[in-house]
């Protein structure tokens, strides 16, 4: 009997354990969005120190590019916006820096992301010596503070122009004239880390909504308030797009 009922045992407790799967894995949420930019000039990748033809028809090398963004958020399925406070890029593109890492993105659907170029009152004015010397505020980092006249320049634009051989220097600076996007692109954030691609397109900088001409408009600003400086931003309103979200 001791020998029927070990095998009655042994049989329930295969028939009971082969049909149990183990559970599977938890998985980790990663609240991560990387972010990186493209920089073209019309439909090309843009490259320092290459000729380019500006809608004014003027020829030009750029040796420097460079800029601050910053006040990026979320907006989720009903509109609402999701603040990411702290998080600032410092992009140049002589040094290839343009790629951040976004953190403390909550799941969701979301339908589109916003940011700024340039800085607030607060943040523009404030101490630039309380930021460790790699923090893309830093004036040792980014070379990008007025240390004569306060406050950052938000966009630096420096070149030649070929016919002449003259320099051209656009500091653009002013938290009156910080430039807000809005730009919609729905996705949705799971567990996974996101990448998201932006393009910033140069040309745009020199035509829409207003052609700039170097020779007729002004080689050079250092101002808050000039018209070069104004004009400049003015067309900075709709260089970018996203190109893509994707997990990463």
């Amino acid at each position: 009997m001791k020998q029927i009922f070990f095998i009655i045992l042994g049989v329930w407790f295969l028939t009971s354990t082969m049909g149990c799967k183990p559970d599977p894995p938890i998985k980790t949420e990663i609240s991560t969005m990387d972010f990186t930019i493209n920089h073209l000039y019309g439909s090309t990748d843009f490259k320092l120190d290459e000729e380019y033809m500006l809608p004014s028809s003027e020829q030009v090398k750029f040796s420097r590019y460079a800029y601050l963004l910053s006040d990026f958020y979320l907006i989720d399925e009903s509109g609402f916006k999701i603040a990411l406070d702290g998080q600032y890029l410092y992009a140049d593109v002589r040094s290839s820096n343009t790629h951040m890492t976004l953190t403390n993105i909550p799941k969701g659907i979301y339908s589109g992301i916003g940011f700024s170029i340039g800085l607030d009152s607060n943040t523009n004015h404030g101490n630039p010596n309380q930021y460790e010397s790699d923090h893309p505020l830093s004036p040792i980092n980014n070379s990008l503070h007025w240390s004569w006249q306060g406050g950052y320049i938000f966009t630096a634009i420096e070149g030649k122009t070929i016919a002449n051989n003259e320099s051209f220097i656009f500091h653009l600076a002013g938290a009156m004239n910080k430039v807000d996007f809005e730009l919609p692109y729905h996705f949705y954030k799971g567990d996974d880390a996101l990448h998201s691609i932006l393009d910033y397109n140069i040309e745009e900088v020199f035509m829409n909504p207003e052609l700039y001409n170097i020779e007729t408009d002004g080689s050079s600003t250092h101002k808050v308030t000039d018209s070069v400086t104004l004009k400049l931003f003015n067309n900075m309103k709709d260089v970018f797009t996203i190109s893509s979200v994707e997990i990463l």
